[in-house]
């Protein structure tokens, strides 16, 4: 009986390292999953800042792509009225 004892005494205590290593496992695990979902959240926010900087940058083209559509047109207007006063001081 004193050696069964003994055995049952043994077990429990190597069930109790085991337990205990197992309890730093997790909470390691834990605290890796919070340094993750931290990191996660971070670049979410990153992610989402690049999006409205692109946005806006994609409107700052469009904005700047139509200004030149007009400064082309005005251009071309002043070329065409610049071609017909040198044709009509050509012509004098």
């Amino acid at each position: 009986l004193e050696e069964e004892l003994k055995n049952v005494t043994n077990n429990l205590k190597s069930l109790e390292a085991q337990a205990e290593k197992y309890s730093e496992k997790e909470d390691k695990y834990e605290e890796e999953i919070k340094v993750l979902t931290d990191k996660l959240k971070e670049a979410e926010t990153r992610a989402e800042f690049a999006e409205r900087t692109v946005a806006k940058l994609e409107k700052s083209i469009d904005d700047l792509e139509e200004k030149l559509s007009h400064a082309k047109e005005e251009n071309l207007g002043m070329h065409q009225v610049l071609d017909q006063t040198l044709q009509e001081l050509n012509s004098l």
